[in-house]
């Protein structure tokens, strides 16, 4: 009987583990929908999925790193008077120091769209000239895309911002965009133009003392034809601008063209956003 009872007992078990084991199987299906749901939902905020890995679009902006604020993705300019028109965010992500293995600042790429279609068209030129070349291929190109962010420099104005993700300092701010500005290949071929520009940038920073926070922005904005400063570590402050042409010319080059960009992931971000404009 003992055996009976015992048999009728392991039946009632398997039952309820089967039941249990198929509960489960359910919960897991369910939880693995929403979240693909959730994924997909998150990737089609504002109607297009995002196409840079590094920054995130939200209701909020567009997240470049954790440790920031995410960047407004729109900026008029009563919010910005220091900008002589509305300005979008078109590409965005991180300045990273490899060799060391840490982040240094998010940076933002910002136009007017009212600019879009020079740009454009400084793309579709280009892509007349080189039949072979599709968007994607004459950017990747290390001449092609260097020729190409020079030419849309001289014609399109623009605003960098850069927010650092450590504590620094306004020297090191300094430091690091001289030296990026002396690194691009086309400090050589204008020389005296870019010692001379390099020169009015330091002067820039000379009032600028002290600590400037990680979170807080530096902008650098160009009108094609000299290079204006300013930063928000105590409040709105204009720090003065770049004369020489050329310093807006070769920064623009060192952020977006193929040849060692010092943001790689801001640089195949423009990459997806021009393809889109122009296709």
């Amino acid at each position: 009987m003992w055996g009976v009872f015992g048999r009728i007992n392991n039946v009632k078990r398997t039952g309820a583990f089967v039941r249990t084991a198929t509960a489960r199987k359910f919960s897991r299906a369910h939880i693995l929908l929403a979240s693909v749901a959730a994924i997909t939902a998150s990737l089609l905020i504002n109607g297009s999925p995002i196409l840079n890995d590094v920054s995130n679009r939200s209701l909020d902006g567009v997240e470049v790193d954790s440790a920031i604020t995410p960047f407004e993705t729109y900026f008029s300019s009563k919010q910005l008077p220091f900008l002589s028109s509305d300005h979008k965010l078109i590409a965005s992500g991180v300045r990273s120091v490899t060799f060391m293995g840490f982040k240094v600042y998010g940076v933002g790429l910002y136009i007017s769209a009212k600019d879009e279609p020079k740009l454009k068209s400084v793309i579709q030129e280009l892509l007349k000239e080189n039949p072979d070349h599709t968007v994607k291929t004459l950017l990747d190109d290390k001449k092609l895309s260097q020729d190409a962010v020079d030419k849309i420099s001289q014609v399109v104005p623009y605003a960098v911002r850069i927010t650092p993700i450590r504590n620094t300092d306004f020297q090191h701010m300094k430091d690091g965009l001289t030296k990026s500005i002396l690194a691009n290949p086309m400090a050589k071929e204008f020389r005296d133009a870019v010692a001379g520009g390099v020169e009015e940038l330091r002067t820039v920073f000379q009032n600028f003392r002290g600590s400037f926070p990680k979170n807080k922005t530096l902008w650098v904005i160009s009108d094609t034809k000299s290079t204006k400063l300013h930063n928000n570590v105590k409040d709105e402050q204009d720090m003065g601008q770049v004369g020489e042409q050329i310093i807006s010319r070769v920064l623009l080059v060192s952020y977006l063209s193929n040849l060692q960009p010092l943001s790689k992931p801001l640089r195949e971000n423009f990459v997806s956003y021009v393809t889109t404009l122009v296709d």
